[in-house]
C-alpha cells in the first residue's frame, strides 16, 4: 500500500519528532495526577503551553479545582471531526520497592520509557500531541477536524472529566477515537478496539443478630448468610449470553488474542474461553464482624459482572435478582451499586475501514479487531452521542496498572503517525 505524497510528508515528519516524543512522554509521566485525588492541573498546564508554541487553539475546562481537562482543535476543511480523547490521571504507583525506576522519573532505558501512566496513557497523550503539530502544518483542506480532548480522573469514572464535558454539550463529532486502547505490540501485531463490555456492579447486605462466639445459637450469623448469598450470585457466571452474530469473529480473535498470552494455566484458559459467551463474576470486595468472640449481625459483599456488547445487563440484573428471592426472607438484600450496557462497532463501517487503512500504512500489518474485557470513555461517548467509537494506541496491556510500566518508542511512533495520517483518510 503506497501513501499519496502528502501522508508519506507527514509519516517522515513524525518520525523526524521521535526524540521530541521520547521527551513529551517523558514529561507527561513526570506529573503525580493519580486518581483519587486526580490533580491534572498542572499536567493540563503543560499540554496546553505545548499546543500554544505549536500554534493550535487551546482551552481548559474544569468543573472542580485542580481537575482539569484540555481542548485543542484543529479545524479541518473536510467536512469531518474527529474526536481524539484519551486522559491524564493514573492509578497509584503502588509499592516503590517494586520498581526498577522512580515510577514518576519518565526513564528512557533502550527503547522503552518507564513510569506510572506510560502505557495507560501518557504514551498515547504525549502521540496525539506530537501528530497534532505535525497536523497543524498541513493544509486545512486536506484534512478533517480534530478535537483533541487529553480529560482528568477517567481511573475513577470520569465525574470530572469525559462524563462532564457530554452533559455540558462540550464533547461533539462524527466519530471518536480512544487513544486509551491496549494491545500487547501495536507496532508489530495492531489491534483495533470495537468495543467493550458491560457491567453490573452489585453489593449484597446480610442482616442477622449477634451473640457471644460461644454461643451461636443464640445469635443469626450474617457472614453465613452472606457466604451462602454469595455462591447463589456465582451461578449467573454459567448463564449462556445470547450475541449477535456479528460479533462472531471479533470474538473469536479476541479470544485467540487473549489466549496468545504465554505462561496461561488450563484454569486461566477455560476462564478466557468463556468470558464472552458468559458473563465474568468477580467477587471483589467482602466484609464483616466486629470481634473475633462475637457473632456478626452484619456482613456485606461487592460483584464486578462483565456481560459481552449486544446483550442487556438489564435482563441479567432481573435475573440475578430472581436467584436471590429465597435470601431476602433470611435478611439478605441486594442493591445494585452501577450498571452500564458495552458496545461494539461494525468493522466494515466507514470510519473503521479509515482506521485500519491508516493502521496498515503505519504498520504494514493489517490490524486485527478485538473486544475490551473492561470498559473506556468511549461508554458514556456512545450512550450519549451514538457516535461511532474505536480505539488504538501505543500501550501495553499487560503493563496496565502494572510495576515496572513501560511504553515502547515503536508504539509511540506508531501510534503518532496513526492519529497524524488519520484525519487525512477519514
Amino acid at each position: 500500500m503506497f501513501p499519496s505524497p502528502i501522508i508519506h510528508d507527514v509519516l517522515c515528519r513524525v518520525e523526524r519528532l521521535r526524540s521530541e516524543l521520547i521527551s513529551v512522554t517523558s514529561n507527561l509521566i513526570r506529573f503525580q495526577t493519580i486518581s483519587p485525588p486526580s490533580n491534572t492541573a498542572e499536567c493540563a498546564e503543560y499540554v496546553k503551553s505545548y499546543f500554544e508554541g505549536a500554534g493550535l487553539e487551546v482551552s481548559l475546562h474544569a468543573r472542580e479545582k485542580g481537575k482539569v481537562n484540555v481542548h485543542a482543535r484543529l479545524s479541518g476543511g473536510r467536512g469531518k471531526r474527529i474526536v481524539w480523547l484519551g486522559h491524564l490521571d493514573v492509578v497509584p504507583a503502588g509499592m516503590q520497592e517494586k520498581w526498577i525506576h522512580d515510577p514518576f522519573s519518565g526513564v528512557l532505558e533502550g527503547d522503552k520509557v518507564y513510569g506510572r501512566g506510560s502505557s495507560d496513557m501518557k504514551g498515547s497523550c504525549a502521540a496525539a500531541m506530537i501528530a497534532a503539530k505535525v497536523l497543524s502544518d498541513v493544509e486545512s483542506e486536506s484534512r478533517a477536524t480534530v478535537d483533541f480532548w487529553f480529560t482528568c480522573d477517567e481511573e475513577v469514572g470520569s465525574p470530572n472529566g469525559t462524563r462532564w464535558l457530554i452533559s455540558k454539550g462540550l464533547i461533539r463529532g462524527d466519530v471518536c477515537l480512544i487513544g486509551d486502547s491496549l494491545s500487547r505490540e501495536p507496532a508489530r501485531e495492531p489491534y483495533v478496539d470495537v468495543g467493550c463490555r458491560g457491567y453490573i456492579r452489585l453489593r449484597l447486605k446480610a442482616f442477622g443478630r449477634t451473640a457471644h462466639g460461644s454461643m451461636p445459637f443464640y445469635g443469626d450469623n450474617a457472614i453465613d448468610k452472606l457466604l451462602r448469598a454469595i455462591e447463589r450470585v456465582r451461578e449467573i457466571g454459567n448463564y449462556k449470553l445470547s450475541l449477535p452474530a456479528e460479533l462472531s469473529e471479533p470474538i473469536r480473535l479476541s479470544i485467540e488474542y487473549l489466549l496468545s498470552r504465554g505462561e496461561l494455566t488450563e484454569s486461566q484458559k477455560n476462564m478466557i474461553e468463556r468470558a464472552f459467551d458468559y458473563p465474568t463474576v468477580s467477587l471483589t470486595m467482602i466484609s464483616g464482624g466486629i470481634k473475633v468472640n462475637v457473632i456478626p449481625d452484619y456482613a456485606e459483599a461487592s460483584f464486578d459482572i462483565r456481560v459481552s456488547p449486544g446483550t442487556s445487563p438489564e435482563a441479567l440484573t432481573e435475573r440475578i435478582q430472581n436467584l436471590l428471592d429465597d435470601y431476602r426472607a433470611m435478611g439478605v438484600e441486594a442493591e445494585i451499586i452501577g450498571l452500564e450496557g458495552g458496545y461494539y462497532e461494525r468493522w466494515d463501517s466507514e470510519f473503521a475501514l479509515g482506521l485500519r487503512r491508516a493502521v496498515e500504512i503505519v504498520t504494514g500489518i493489517q490490524p486485527k479487531p478485538k473486544i475490551l474485557l473492561g470498559a473506556t470513555d468511549a461508554v458514556p461517548v456512545k450512550r450519549a452521542l451514538g457516535i461511532p467509537c474505536l480505539g488504538f494506541g501505543a500501550g501495553i496491556e499487560e503493563l496496565a496498572h502494572a510495576p515496572n510500566e513501560y511504553v515502547t518508542v515503536d508504539g509511540l511512533l506508531s501510534a503518532a503517525k496513526v492519529y497524524a495520517i488519520l484525519p487525512l483518510l477519514f
